[in-house]
């Protein structure tokens, strides 16, 4: 990890995005919680599955994935993370992580103490506001995935994904993507080879195309349309 260093809420860019953003400059003047901004290379763990929880996150810039061992082994990437998203922030009601979260790319946080954030919490409600809201959004996410998982058949599903990866950036644009095809399989409750197949075969159709960590998606309702009718759903 590259040498932390430490953030001013007040000029933050990120502000905005923060659990603080509502907050007034008088609040932000006494919030007395140290932040650190830190740097990571891709593949490095911020935490544990089990840690004693210590310390929050808001994402700057970079992807994480959020994983759960089961008990014969196995892993399930539980959420996927990117610009403004919080993690490490269930441990304002619980003493250690629920997951092990690790980074897909060079990543770059803020890095909040919990005991700090809990203190001016209890002191500024609109702190638990904002994150109960962003907890609130993250259960409605579950949620849909759950139903997706339950109604949709393995080529809609991938298709999806990959779309719904790409939203956030211009259409027909080349997009930043760091996963495997194994962190696609955790995802989405499908096999390594399963994923790798249906990834060839959108290939061949000249749906999608890969290079250097880039996803391209030409028309991303085709490949929808494609995948639901090969996938019979």
């Amino acid at each position: 990890m590259s040498q932390a260093k430490y953030s001013d809420c007040l000029t933050c860019p990120m502000r905005d995005h923060s659990i603080f953003a509502g907050l007034s400059l008088d609040d932000l003047s006494t919030l007395n919680i140290q932040v650190r901004d830190i740097t990571v290379p891709a593949g490095h763990t911020l935490y544990l599955e089990g840690d004693h929880a210590r310390h929050a996150y808001t994402l700057r810039h970079g992807a994480v994935k959020l994983v759960k061992t089961l008990a014969d082994g196995r892993s399930q990437i539980v959420r996927l993370l990117g610009h403004g998203d919080l993690l490490g922030f269930a441990g304002m009601v619980e003493t250690q992580y629920p997951y092990t979260a690790i980074s897909l790319t060079e990543t770059q946080l803020c890095q909040l103490n919990l005991a700090d954030l809990i203190a001016a919490a209890l002191r500024l409600p609109h702190i638990y506001q904002a994150i109960s809201q962003r907890w609130f959004t993250a259960l409605r996410q579950a949620e849909n995935r759950i139903v997706e998982l339950g109604a949709k058949k393995a080529e809609e599903r991938l298709a999806t994904f990959l779309c719904q990866w790409c939203n956030t950036y211009p259409t027909n644009s080349d997009v930043p993507f760091p996963l495997t095809r194994q962190d696609m399989g955790e995802f989405l409750g499908l096999s390594t080879e399963h994923v790798s197949r249906m990834m060839a075969a959108f290939k061949r159709h000249h749906l999608i195309t890969e290079h250097k960590n880039l996803l391209h998606i030409p028309d991303r309702e085709k490949l929808i349309h494609h995948a639901c009718t090969t996938g019979a759903c």
